[in-house]
């Protein structure tokens, strides 16, 4: 029950908060949007413990935690309504999935990957932010925003997501600006 009270408070950043806006740079690579099923979501946390991971106050924003700290894996409706999706198994590492296809699948694995995505959402605003925390597995969404590329501000580093030998495009960091759940 613990797990659930800090699942429900749990602070999501997003882009209307001065502590987000001052220490990220976000850069548009064009515009996201499409239909699917939320095959999984994961929450990430900063490395470092804090009260409010978005305050402006807190110091150093090393960790894309502090800007995007929801990830959606999601699956095409094609995809996710099939029997054959159902012999994939889907792991998350670090803030990329890998999946391992059942050796009884019919599924090749350039097809898994051109049906999944995993996103590391970014809120526009508090209520973008608040329908994600609402989101859960096995709900159909529909979003819009816009992929990006995400800098910190004190470093000019860039951040990223991809480390596997998955596509890029299967992986990638999207600023939210409209969700709707379906069912």
């Amino acid at each position: 029950m613990i797990w659930l009270w800090s699942e429900y408070f749990r602070a999501i950043p997003h882009l209307q908060q001065s502590g987000v806006l001052k220490n990220f740079a976000l850069e548009t690579e064009g515009d996201f949007s499409g239909q699917y099923q939320v095959v999984a979501k994961r929450y990430y946390s900063p490395d470092r413990r804090v009260i409010h991971p978005a305050a402006p106050v807190v110091g150093h924003f090393n960790d894309l935690a502090y800007v995007s700290n929801i990830d959606l894996l999601l699956a095409k409706d094609v995809f996710s309504s099939s029997e054959q999706a159902k012999t994939v198994d889907f792991e998350q590492t670090q803030r990329c999935y890998q999946f391992q296809l059942a050796s009884t699948s019919p599924l090749a694995a350039q097809q898994v990957i051109a049906n999944t995505l995993n996103i590391s959402t970014i809120a526009a605003s508090e209520q973008i932010a608040q329908r994600l925390r609402r989101v859960k597995a096995g709900q159909r969404i529909v979003l819009r925003g816009e992929w990006v590329k995400v800098r910190s501000v004190s470093t000019g580093q860039y951040f990223q997501i991809n480390h596997y030998p998955l596509p890029a495009n299967n992986c990638r960091i999207v600023r939210v600006q409209q969700l709707q759940v379906l069912d």
